[in-house]
């Protein structure tokens, strides 16, 4: 009796603890997924290929809204202005799995609701944009975090993820 119970012990705090290390790597599959959309976006707008029109893609980006039903848009800036505007989608617009959200978006030392984060040729550069009409911000770097949905964390762990983007064009998952 007392060996059957001491295995049920162990199964249930196994059991528990594999489903907390499952999402735990699905919050990280997640964040890589991201960083590598933002990547693409980034090669994509430095490629020298027309978009079929004989027009050469001058500058793409990638627009995050915290809470926009886990989307955000992949998208050709064809009116210059470094923000997304309607119809200069890439495609439908990218979502997030329903389990994670985005918790919110840094710029520099301050919180954004929105961020655009635009690439020119013939530059790896990022350029970020807070609004339709705003200016190339000139923070060193953004962080996009995300994290479980309905998660308490809001430091790196087992429920959040950050993915930074510098101004350099560096794109990267920050490990904690």
């Amino acid at each position: 009796m007392v060996s059957i119970g001491i295995v049920v012990l162990v199964l249930s705090i196994v059991v528990t603890r594999q489903q907390s290390f499952n999402g735990a790597v699905l919050l990280r599959s997640q964040a890589y997924e991201l960083a590598l959309a933002i990547r693409e976006i980034q090669q994509s707008a430095l490629s020298a290929v027309s978009d079929g029109s004989g027009e050469f893609r001058e500058a793409q980006g990638v627009m995050f809204r915290e809470g926009e039903d886990n989307r955000f848009r992949l998208f050709r800036d064809q009116d210059g202005n470094g923000f997304y505007s309607n119809g200069e989608d890439i495609g439908a617009p990218a979502v997030l799995d329903p389990r994670f959200e985005i918790r919110s978006i840094e710029l520099g030392l301050s919180n954004s609701d929105d961020l655009a984060v635009v690439f020119r040729r013939p530059n790896f550069d990022a350029l970020f944009f807070t609004g339709p009409n705003s200016q190339n911000i000139t923070a060193t770097q953004a962080i996009i975090t995300i994290g479980l949905r309905g998660g308490s964390g809001t430091v790196c762990g087992e429920d959040i993820r950050q993915i930074g983007i510098k101004n350099t064009g560096q794109i990267s998952v920050i490990e904690c």
